[in-house]
């Protein structure tokens, strides 16, 4: 049996009233059995790095994954804390595991530290506004949930450094994760007013943006649509519309009209109408004599006077 309920029950022959605060984890929320007392509280560990599937990772996409994992699951802690609250009265106070860290990398100098990649990218982080935007979410969704108990601490306030230090504010480390004066500097932490508003009340109202396959990389444009080929189809090997059947040519443009040729009138002049009418007069003197050549109608007739 667990030793806590005989240790509660000592501290209440000490007093009634001394505030008690009793450790559990994630997994011990919804088993809890304490007797009715309001000056009993729980002590919750939300730490993501209990297991070996809240830290190994192998690749960027996988650290990324993770990632999105932990941004999903952290709402869910939201539930046993209000259970407790309202039907157990045992408010939750979220004493450790606040902080934007995904994996154990705080301690990957210790001896006994257990390597499954986790801590081999953490470079990859620095500036990249995909992991800006995620922790950001995750601050965001920590903060809605853990507002729901008696209070939250975050892990550390600060882990090393003076408070002039131009680093302030820069997430250039694993360990910065977990200090609060860094992550508040980074804005990354919604602020603390912030609490009650409806912006933080939205935190977890939709899951996270799943694009961790891609991370700060884009997609290529696509390409334009392809010209319209009737009853073909655009090939893009030899750039040009393509036919099982080929179209008939396309008609050539008729050349453009032009006026017939004319000439211009002359007026008639007095020496060429005076030619012309000689030039008759000769003609019918030649006809008249051929005319009386051929039939010779005036033989042997005389001419009258």
């Amino acid at each position: 049996p667990s030793p806590l309920p005989s240790l509660v029950s000592a501290a209440r022959a000490a007093s009634t009233t001394l505030p008690v605060l009793v450790p559990v984890n994630k997994g011990e929320l919804a088993s809890m059995g304490f007797p009715p007392d309001r000056f009993l509280f729980a002590a919750l560990d939300v730490g993501a790095s209990t297991s070996v599937a809240d830290v190994a990772s192998s690749d960027s996409e996988g650290d990324r994954m993770k990632m999105f994992y932990h941004e999903n699951i952290v709402c869910i802690d939201r539930s046993p804390i209000e259970y407790l609250d309202c039907y157990r009265d045992m408010p939750v106070y979220v004493t450790s595991g606040f902080d934007l860290a995904v994996d154990n990398c705080i301690n990957k100098d210790d001896e006994n530290f257990e390597d499954y990649g986790q801590c081999n990218r953490f470079d990859e982080t620095i500036g990249s506004g995909w992991w800006e935007r995620h922790r950001q979410s995750l601050a965001s969704r920590q903060l809605f949930t853990y507002s729901k108990g008696l209070g939250f601490s975050f892990s550390g306030w600060k882990l090393y450094g003076d408070d002039d230090d131009e680093s302030i504010g820069k997430i250039d480390s694993p360990e910065k994760l977990l200090c609060l004066r860094d992550v508040a500097a980074a804005g990354l932490l919604p602020p603390i007013d912030s609490i009650g508003n409806s912006t933080l009340n939205e935190a977890c109202l939709n899951g996270p943006k799943a694009d961790f396959a891609m991370g700060d990389k884009t997609l290529a444009p696509t390409p334009a649509p392809p010209p319209d080929c009737g009853n073909g189809w655009w090939n893009y090997t030899i750039n040009d519309c393509s036919y099982w059947i080929p179209p008939p040519p396309t008609p050539q443009p008729t050349a453009a009209p032009f006026a017939c040729p004319s000439c211009e009138t002359q007026p008639l002049s007095t020496k060429y109408m005076v030619s012309a009418a000689l030039v008759g007069a000769v003609v019918a003197l030649v006809l008249n004599w051929s005319v009386k050549k051929m039939f010779g109608r005036g033989d042997g007739y005389s001419s009258l006077p």
